[in-house]
Parts: structure tokens; sequence; C-alpha cells
């Protein structure tokens, strides 16, 4: 019995009385309303010594870089979509990075009491955002400062401090590349000098100044070959000379990365369809059927090979740092493509072993001539090519990279974007409000006092024979009645201890 009332009590005391907690609250009025007023005072008193804040805002578009052509794999535009994210990462994290922020630092802000201007890492969380715009290539840059000037004078700097160190590192890169290119150059004109001096002495020594159709023909499909690899051999030393300039930039860890399954299959693919290719040389020309099929073939799997190379780049690399997954992607590229420049260098020399033979059916004479007039074909070939591609890189080392383009200059912000002023007083309000009737409400629902005869019922299960009255609040003076104040109470209970 006594088990039975104990639960029928602890569910009655779980039971919440809504309209009794609206009594409370509307007893402790003057409290709630004295709260959320102090509450709003002190955000009057925040928005009046807090600093404003201002925004600058720009808009830049990021385009993926195609570079001088030099890469098989490099000048096609694949129009990958995770290309074109680790590009805008890339270049977010360059905007970022000390060469281009710490000079904003020096020219907007000012030092403290030790000589110091503010940390590096500090002002690039508190003052600069890059937000990409999703499926598009703009990204926006935006700069805060205590002053709308000073925002818009900062985010200038920024911006033409990011381009300018875009072009620093895209000149840095070509300076690799016209560096190999004109020491080839050097190389190849003695190369070009000599052979032509050599076929001159033997045309001179055999009075051999008009070759034959035969002679002439032969040495055409050489001619064409020749140049062909000539042109195999040359990107080969290019992504050489790319492949070791990005080792050198990366750490250990980025170096022992290994290609996927996937990559190594796509290799295979590329090497086999460029052999392919090769072998073909001297017979069709490219707006031949069979060789439009391969050179769409070829285009597919290097499209399909630079979204892998990306894939796994992004998914296992040592680090999410953009800009060393951007350097093992080109790493993985120039792999690919000196495994296809070797693939296609031993089609070629089977075509170069059969044009041997068929130059073994010439009499010694016109075989000598045949074999000079090759290598001065190849020498020239040769040099002209660099000599293209040397301008090429002279030209681009000076270029000013159009990667980035400035859509929008850097904004002057009309108004501050903090603090807000509405939103503060509105939180204030709803905290105040919100909190001084949570308090009230947990102080009634904590308060454990029996306050009337039904609580002594519910309670205690005992019935209630009568209640006596309060009589220290009312006294009676006279034939009115009127409520004793605190004061006369408190006087009067002093001058009772005294008597006593």
């Amino acid at each position: 019995m006594a088990e039975d009332t104990r639960k029928d009590i602890s569910k009655e005391e779980e039971t919440i009385d809504l309209v009794e907690l609206w009594h409370t609250i509307r007893e402790h009025t003057s409290f709630i309303v004295k709260t959320t007023a102090v509450c709003i005072l002190l955000a009057g008193l925040y928005l009046a010594i807090a600093t404003p804040t201002y925004q600058s805002v720009a808009l830049l578009r990021v385009k993926q870089s195609q570079g001088l052509g030099d890469s098989m794999l490099s000048s096609l535009a694949s129009g990958n979509p995770l290309q074109s994210k680790q590009q805008m990462s890339t270049d977010a994290e360059i905007l970022k990075s000390r060469q281009v922020v710490i000079p904003v630092i020096e020219a907007t802000e000012e030092v403290d009491d030790e000589g110091k201007y503010p940390e590096y890492e500090k002002y690039v969380k508190e003052h600069i955002t890059t937000t990409p715009f999703k499926d598009t290539d703009i990204m926006q840059v935006a700069m805060t400062a205590d002053t709308a000037e000073g925002a818009q004078e900062a985010n200038k700097l920024l911006v033409n401090g990011f381009l300018k160190r875009l072009t620093e590192l895209s000149q840095d890169e070509k300076k690799v590349i016209r560096q190999f290119l004109e020491k080839r150059v050097v190389s190849s004109k003695k190369e070009l000098q000599a052979a032509e001096d050599k076929l001159q002495a033997y045309q001179s020594d055999n009075k051999i100044f008009s070759p034959t159709d035969q002679m002439k023909g032969l040495t055409d499909k050489i001619s064409m070959l020749d140049k062909a690899k000539a042109e195999n051999q040359l990107n080969m030393e290019t992504a050489k000379a790319a492949l070791a300039s990005a080792d050198g930039q990366l750490s250990s860890a980025g170096i022992s990365i290994a290609d996927s399954p996937t990559i190594q299959k796509y290799k295979t693919q590329l090497a086999e369809l460029e052999a392919e290719k090769a072998g073909y040389v001297g017979k069709y020309t490219d707006e031949h059927p069979k060789m439009q099929t391969l050179n769409k073939q070829i285009q597919e799997v290097t499209s399909s090979l630079n979204t892998e190379i990306d894939k796994v780049v992004s998914q296992e690399a040592p680090s999410s740092n953009p800009v060393q997954q951007g350097l093992l992607a080109s790493k993985f590229k120039n792999e690919a493509q000196i495994a296809v420049a070797q693939s296609k260098s031993g089609a070629l020399a089977q075509l170069d072993a059969e044009a041997d033979k068929m130059m073994e059916q010439f009499p010694e004479q016109q075989k000598g001539y045949i074999q000079l007039k090759r290598d001065q074909d190849v020498a020239q070939e040769i040099y002209v090519m660099l000599s293209k591609r040397l301008e090429e890189a002279k030209v681009a080392e000076i270029m000013v990279p159009t990667e980035v383009q400035v859509i929008d200059e850097p904004t002057l912000p009309e108004k501050p974007i903090a603090p807000r002023k509405a939103l503060t007083l509105a939180i204030a309000f709803v905290l105040g409000l919100l909190g001084s009737s949570a308090f009230v409400i947990a102080r009634s629902l904590l308060n454990r006092k029996v306050r009337t005869a039904d609580d002594v019922e519910k309670y205690l299960g005992l019935p209630v024979l009568g209640v006596i009255p309060k009589f220290e609040d009312q006294l009676e003076e006279g034939p009115g009645h009127s409520k004793q104040s605190w004061w006369a109470k408190l006087k009067g209970g002093l001058s009772w201890r005294k008597r006593n």
C-alpha cells in the first residue's frame, strides 16, 4: 500500500502544471523585465565600445594552366573537375602564403610595444577568407580591417602580391626549361654545322650534286622518320628535366608514393597507341582515317590518365597541401610521358632498321650520300625544333601568367559587417528574456516547500483540519486595517529584543 502511494506521488511529481508555471512567471515579471533590460544595456555598451569591422571583396577567375605544349599529356585540356578544384585550392594556398601576406601586414598594420607586427597565422585566420563558387572557376577573396579604406587597400595589396607571386613561380618553372633548351641549341647548332660540312665535302669529292628519284624518295622517308625520332627524343628529355625539377621540390615522403594499377594500365595503353602511331610514319598523313582514329583514342586515354593521377594524388598524398599535390601530379604525368616516349622509340627503331635494309640496296657511293644527307636533315630538324621551343620558353618566362584574372577589383565597403547592431540587440533581448524566465521557472520547480493545503494532502496523505492565518503581514490599527511597513516591523522586532 505504501509502495503504491510512493509511485502515485512520484508520478504526480513528474507532472508539470503549465498554468502554475505561467502564474510563476507573472509573479516575477518585474525581475524578468529588469534582467532583460540589463542584458540590452550591456549589449548597447558593447556596441558603443566595439571596433567596427569592414570587409572588402574581390573576385578572381582561376583557370587551368596549359603550359607550352612540350608535353603530350599537359598540352591536352581534359576539363577535369578534380583538376580544376585542385588548381583552385593551390592558388588559394599561394594567396595565403607568407611571401604574399607578410608584405601586406608590414604595409597596413602597426607594430606593437615590442616593435613586432601581428603574427602571420593569426592575421590570416582573422582577416583573409577565400571562397570558391561551386561549379565555377570563380574565387572570392575577402579582406577585413578596422576601416573601409584600410580593408580595400589591404585587399588590393593582397591581390597584387598574389599575382606577382604567381608570375615569379611561373617564371621559375619556365627558367628550368629555358636553360635546358639553351644548352641543347648551342650543341645542336654545332652538330648541324658539322653535318653540313661533311655533306658538302662528300658531294664535292664524289661529284654528286643531283640525287636520283629513288635516292630522293628514300631520303624523304628517312627524314620523316628521323624527324619523329628527334621530336620523341626531345619530348623525353624535356619530361626528364621537368621530372627532376618536381623531384627536387618534393620531400622524400612525396617521392615514395607508387602508381596505382589503373595508372599503370593507362600508361601501357597510351604507350601501345603511340607505338602503333609511330609505325605509320611515312605511310599515312594525319588526315588519314586510321590516323584520326588513333589520335582520338590517344586523347581519350590521356584524359583518363590525367583524371586517375589527380584522384590518386588527392587521396594518397602524404600531405593535404595543394602545392605538394600539384608537384606529385606533375611527377606522375612526366613519368608517364617518359614511358610513352620510350615505347614510341622502340617502334621508331624498327622502322629505322627497315630503312637501313632498303639503303643496303644502293651502291656504296650513294649510300654514303644518303647517310650524310640523313645526318644533315636530322641535325637541321633538331636545331629548328629546339630554336622554336627556346623562343617559346623565353616568351613564356617573361609573360605574366593568365591563369588568374581579376574579375572585380577590391570593393570599398559602405558599412561594417560587424558588430551587427540590430542582431546583437535582438540576441541580448532573447537571451535576457529566456534566461531570466528559465531562472524563475527552475527556482520554482526546485522549491520543495509545502505551500497549500492541497500540497499537504497530496504529499503527506493527511487530512487538513484547519489553516492558521498569517498575521505578521497585517496588523490592525484603529477601525481600519493597513499593512505595516517592513521598517516598522524591523524597529518593533529590535525593541522587543531590547526589552527582553
